[in-house]
């Protein structure tokens, strides 16, 4: 047990601090409002990121089907000449001439770490400037080669096509949808996605949205971590370990899935399966907080206090709210 205790204490330590007040500020020149007008007549808001010269990135399910956009900022407004689209990750990029905002410098998502922090900045709640929201990223699901960002940041309607940041004001993800429910996930798609749509895609007139985002797919075709966070929050943990075996068996290096499965295997009261699992994704990521988390509450069905006091030690580093809901 000694050597256990050794090996959770000495976990090599990341320190993220918020992001200043000054790095938060340099990026709201560049997130502008996007107004829409509808095939009814109605208007709708959304946010934009500059993401090169005279290119605004936004998600397509805000323009979709819309009569007419332009992007507003300073108290003018832009029409776009053209756009390049991405319908099914969600992302558009609207082109214009001479707008003269500067772009945001683009981040990695491959550099990112679990519980790192981040912020957003955008037009959530439909805000007469920019709005920052600060948080940590919870995980990071791989679809299509890149890596769909979960983090704590919060954000309401009028947020999407807005930006997450990592702490150096790098953009590193544009603020795309959230779950249902009091307790909201938050995702982003990551800002790979917009340096392929820059370089590879093609421009096109404003037209109807021709497939559906993957977020808004029907449930069996969604990505698995979409279909996993139904079945968790309806409890449903049978479901819950079919489809982490089948998102196992499609991703079998998934770090997500192999957390999935040990947290049906919990729920199902599997404890040793459970810990045998959980042991493994700690190995591999000892800063996933919920994983943590889980072994924390094994630990406490054992009865095991030299366990539990590491474990609560880590997670206290990690994620106090956890720790305190473990209490």
């Amino acid at each position: 047990m000694y050597r256990f205790l050794t090996l959770l204490f000495f976990i090599p330590q990341l320190v993220f601090a918020m992001a200043s007040s000054e790095v938060t500020f340099a990026v709201s020149p560049s997130i502008v409002k996007v107004h829409v007008l509808d095939s009814k007549g109605g208007h709708g808001v959304g946010s934009g990121i500059v993401v090169a010269e005279d290119q605004v990135a936004t998600n397509c399910h805000v323009i979709a089907n819309s009569q007419g956009v332009q992007i507003a900022k300073y108290g003018e407004r832009f029409a776009p000449v053209s756009m390049k689209a991405d319908w099914r990750h969600d992302l558009c990029i609207l082109q214009f001439k001479f707008l003269n905002i500067k772009p945001v410098v683009l981040g990695d998502t491959k550099k990112l770490t679990y519980e790192q922090s981040v912020f957003s900045k955008s037009y959530s709640g439909n805000a007469v400037k920019p709005v920052v929201s600060y948080g940590q990223i919870k995980a990071l699901y791989s679809l299509d080669n890149e890596n769909i960002i979960h983090s704590s940041t919060g954000f309401a309607m009028g947020a999407s096509g807005g930006g997450l940041f990592d702490d150096e004001g790098q953009l590193i993800g544009v603020t795309t949808f959230k779950s249902p429910g009091r307790f909201a996930y938050f995702y982003s798609i990551p800002v790979e996605w917009v340096k392929n749509l820059l370089q590879q895609g093609k421009d096109i007139e404003l037209t109807a949205q021709t497939e559906l985002p993957f977020w808004d797919a029907p449930l069996d075709k969604r990505p698995y971590f979409m279909q996993t966070y139904d079945a968790e929050r309806e409890k449903q943990w049978g479901r819950l370990f079919e489809i982490s075996s089948l998102w196992l068996k499609s991703e079998p290096q998934s770090l997500e899935a192999i957390f999935t499965k040990a947290l049906s295997q919990f729920e199902l009261k599997d404890y040793v399966g459970a810990k045998k699992v959980l042991d493994e994704v700690v190995k591999k990521n000892s800063r996933h907080a919920r994983a943590q988390f889980y072994l924390l509450k094994i630990a406490k069905v054992n009865n095991d206090t030299n366990q539990i006091l590491a474990i609560e030690t880590l997670l206290s580093q990690l994620d106090e709210s956890l720790l305190q809901e473990a209490q």
